[in-house]
């Protein structure tokens, strides 16, 4: 069944209805006339179709990639595409990449055009490293990036070190003078209550027999061609905060990737969390692919579940009829594929313990690409020492299990036991009893093997440089 939504294209207001569960991609191309926004891979790693959402409160811009993001969840947002950066003359990040011959064939050129905009748009500090980091969604087989990365810095050099305004953005040519008005008339748009049966359904029961999205990120890579016909309901991503209640810091499964990268709790609880997490997809994707919906999917090497087996985390869960079960996350994965999800049941949050003293912690992961792709194995652990001794320990793998796996025997063999050489190397010999891999298109058995102690070699030194090297590693045959 099609469905009434209104929404602002560029600056345009739009209202028609629709069929929810169709890619934003197909609308603009199609219905609009957009062509500005390229279709490339389809699975959002090319960057070509990237567009900029915004939604209240306080207009909060994101880039994504619109070839997996549902025409069902635009109800009272700004979508931005290339088209809606244009003036009559090229602006200041289009001339920049005119005079650093940043573009040849010019397929990826709006892609990176409405990266770098929306990274702007974000409301943070402006970095340029965090700028071309922005842009790791966004692939070119022509420039070889040099050019591109000049054109960003020629462009952000008067921003550096600032949370940038609209009105700033506006001032520099960089946005046009119609993003002033967009809060205002995006307010407006939520006010008018005649919206109702509005497909953003955040905060409304849902129904167990229909699909849920949030993020899409698989399923659109998995079922395009039928949620394109689907009436599913739907979750918005990054729609509510991270906060800390009664000593615990409460992750909302709507929390995109990059929320929870970007969180000021969890970066204050674990020094170096921003950089390590980095690994974990790119920037668009990031802010498109929720926490739940990494859960859900139920992957052994699953990046966010291993991050949050290893820190203990507890699950909550809500029915259709409001009822709530939480236990450990560690007992949600059953076997492959297998969830403790009931049919009328979604992940409502996640919950982590707010630490006051000082733990060690890493994240590492081996994969192909080093933030694109899908993981061969990963890891996450964190460690407490007293008296030069493992006062506790939280060690989790992905690739080595039907699931993302609990090293419960690994942990309890090192409790207790000295920070040391010998504790080190002992705990390897105990995982490699502990886990199982597989043959898989990702390696050998005997492959993830090795990379399971690589990675706990990696924790290691990562966490106790004075105790260990990477030589000391190589002599004893684990690297």
């Amino acid at each position: 069944m099609n469905k009434f939504c209104r929404f602002i294209l560029n600056d345009k207001e739009i209202e028609f209805t629709l069929s929810p569960g169709r890619s934003v991609l197909d609308l603009l191309r199609k219905d609009f006339g957009l062509y500005g926004t390229k279709e490339g891979c389809r699975e959002g790693e090319c960057g070509a179709c990237t567009v900029i959402l915004g939604r209240i409160p306080h207009v909060a811009y994101r880039p994504m990639p619109s070839c997996l993001m549902s025409v069902g969840q635009l109800n009272n947002t700004h979508l931005v595409t290339i088209e809606g950066l244009q003036g009559e003359r090229p602006n200041r990040l289009q001339q920049a990449f005119i005079d650093q011959g940043a573009t040849q064939c010019g397929f990826c050129t709006p892609g990176f055009i409405v990266s770098l905009t929306g990274y702007l748009l974000g409301g943070r500090t402006v970095t340029l490293q965090d700028a071309v980091d922005a842009l790791d969604g966004n692939l070119c087989r022509c420039t070889g990036y040099g050019s591109i990365r000049r054109a960003v810095a020629a462009t952000i050099e008067p921003l550096l070190g600032k949370e940038p305004s609209l009105r700033q953005l506006i001032e520099l040519d960089l946005i046009p003078a119609y993003f002033a008005d967009i809060p205002q008339r995006l307010e407006n748009l939520r006010a008018n209550k005649s919206l109702s049966n509005s497909p953003d359904l955040t905060f409304e029961p849902f129904d167990g027999n229909r699909l849920l999205i949030a993020g899409g990120t698989d399923l659109y890579v998995q079922q395009a061609d039928a949620l394109n016909q689907s009436e599913p309901w739907f979750l918005i991503p990054e729609s509510e905060p991270i906060r800390v209640k009664k000593g615990m810091i409460e992750i909302p499964a709507t929390a995109t990737m990059e929320q929870l990268r970007q969180d000021p709790h969890l970066i204050d609880q674990f020094p170096g969390w921003r950089d390590k997490l980095r690994v974990i997809a790119s920037h668009i994707l990031r802010n498109r692919a929720t926490l739940g919906g990494n859960l859900v999917n139920a992957s052994p090497i699953a990046d966010c579940a291993v991050l949050l087996l290893a820190l203990d985390a507890q699950i909550q869960l809500v029915s259709s009829k409001g009822a709530r079960r939480k236990f450990p996350l560690r007992q949600f994965f059953l076997g492959y594929k297998a969830l403790d999800l009931n049919r009328d049941e979604r992940v409502e949050s996640l919950l982590l313990t707010k630490r006051d003293d000082a733990w060690l912690w890493n994240y590492a992961k081996v994969s192909k690409r080093q933030r694109l792709d899908i993981a061969s194995c990963n890891s996450a652990a964190i460690f407490k020492v007293h008296n030069g001794a493992f006062a506790s320990v939280g060690l989790a793998l992905g690739g080595v299990a039907p699931i993302p796996f609990t090293a419960h025997r690994t942990m309890a063999w090192i409790k207790n036991k000295p920070v040391s050489m010998e504790t080190f190397l002992g705990a390897m010999n105990v995982l490699q009893k502990e886990i199982s891999p597989i043959d898989d298109v990702r390696g050998s058995a005997d492959y993830k093997r090795q990379l399971a102690c690589a990675l706990m070699a990696d924790h290691y030194l990562h966490c106790f440089s004075n105790v260990c090297s990477y030589d000391d590693f190589v002599k004893a045959g684990v690297l």
